[in-house]
């Protein structure tokens, strides 16, 4: 085992250096000392458990002088290290004992100032020189104060646990409030089913309970009409005056019908259906409505242009806006309906154009969609086959928008996604 000589605690490293046995393959030098560990340095000795240097700026730091810090002799680490920290030394020195060559070990512990205060430290060890088995004889080391460091990063803990609890707190809070909430919810639905519930009666009432006594108004009607030979002309006009009325509440309830329908068939599945072919189709069955052989449509469809959508609907569509164009015909010049249609921007658009009496789109487009509204007095409607239609584009995700002017006509044009798009709460 290599000889060494105790040294003062603020003796140079030349004069640790010259005291190491001559011929040492591990000499000390200041070159390799400011290499290994420049700053607060000290030299630690295994074998008598204690500094063989340090420099001043341990005192400085620990406020402590060099003599008392050399009083201190093997028992300075003990005396200086937080008594809750002088458990992590044992294993810190099995560390630098198996360390090899430019190899490092680091600790961090407290230590106790003179003043009584306390300071963290941060130790960079690596070996300084070895016995002739190669055994460390003493380490070399470097201590940063870190306490600033672990003060912030206590403080950052502290602050961590206390936004924990206070997002906790503030969870269970949340968690109340959506019970709450949820409870409200819950009672609001019940409310609304209960109101949906009673429309729902009311309106099988108007639809279904009500036919009866309209049609048979409607046929008194027609038999006081058939036997008008016996009836005066004032009779008569009261008489065309109550099938008027009755042919206004029938068309009414047609409407609630209808108006019901929607919530029916917001389960009907899309079909891939040729336009074309539902145009046609439609414009014949309007024409057999109207009592007319044939309707003046020109139709501008490509045979192959084909939509994804529920049959009823789009031809429920397509027969409201063919309807609506004969019934607000011009009288003073012949009707002609023009209906073409063409994929713009991933979006069927439709377009059915008529030379009736037309609307001004700023001041009538909600009225021509609303419930029961009408932009027209004359001739008698429902105001609900266009509200319809727009509420069955809505639901698939489409639309329908209107343009034109008054006496020169009036332009719908729905747009129907190509892709499978909904909106259910329309």
């Amino acid at each position: 085992m290599s000889s060494y000589v105790s040294f003062p605690q603020d003796a140079s490293l030349d004069a640790i250096q010259s005291g190491v046995k001559a011929g040492s393959e591990q000499r000390l030098s200041i070159d390799r000392v400011a290499r290994l560990m420049p700053g607060f340095v000290y030299v630690f000795n295994h074998q008598t458990f204690s500094n063989d240097y340090t420099n001043r700026s341990v005192g400085e730091h620990l406020g402590y002088s060099s003599e008392e810090i050399r009083a201190f002799g093997s028992s300075m680490m003990m005396q200086v290290i937080h008594a809750d920290d002088q458990h992590l030394l044992e294993g810190h020195m099995a560390r630098i004992g198996q360390l090899a060559d430019e190899q490092t070990a680091t600790l961090e512990y407290r230590v106790n100032t003179k003043q009584g205060t306390q300071l963290w430290l941060r130790s960079v060890d690596t070996v300084f020189d070895r016995t002739d088995d190669g055994s460390v004889l003493r380490h070399i080391g470097v201590a940063t104060d870190i306490t600033a460091e672990k003060n912030a990063g206590l403080a950052l803990t502290r602050l961590n646990a206390e936004l924990e609890q206070k997002v906790a707190k503030r969870t269970k809070d949340l968690a109340r409030l959506n019970v709450a909430l949820e409870d409200r919810i819950d009672a609001r639905t019940a409310e609304l089913q209960e109101a949906v519930d009673e429309l729902e009666q009311l309106t099988y009432i108007a639809t279904h309970d009500l036919k009866v006594p309209i049609n048979n108004l409607s046929r008194l009607g027609l038999m006081l009409i058939n036997g008008g030979e016996n009836l005066t002309h004032e009779q008569l006009e009261q008489i065309g005056w109550m099938n008027r009325c009755t042919d206004q509440l029938s068309a009414k309830i047609q409407g609630l019908v209808l108006a019901a329908q929607i919530r029916l068939t917001n389960g009907l599945p899309r079909e891939m259906l040729k336009l074309v072919e539902c145009v046609n189709d439609c414009v014949t069955r309007v024409g057999e409505s109207k009592g007319r052989l044939k309707l003046p449509v020109t139709v501008d469809i490509a045979p192959d242009l084909v939509v994804h959508f529920a049959r009823f609907e789009l031809e429920s569509i397509l027969f409201s806006l063919l309807d609506n164009a004969v019934k607000y015909a011009e009288p003073s010049r012949p009707l002609e309906i023009r209906i073409q249609a063409e994929e713009i921007d991933g979006n069927i658009a439709l377009t059915v154009s008529d030379n009736g009496t037309g609307v001004d789109p700023v001041r009538d487009a909600q009225k021509v969609f609303g419930l029961f509204q009408r932009a027209h007095k004359t001739p008698a409607g429902s105001g609900i086959s266009l509200y319809c239609a727009q509420r069955m584009l809505q639901r698939r995700g489409g639309a329908v928008s209107l343009t034109g002017a008054r006496a020169q006509g009036a332009q719908f044009t729905i747009l129907i996604p190509t892709k499978e798009e909904t909106n259910e709460a329309a």
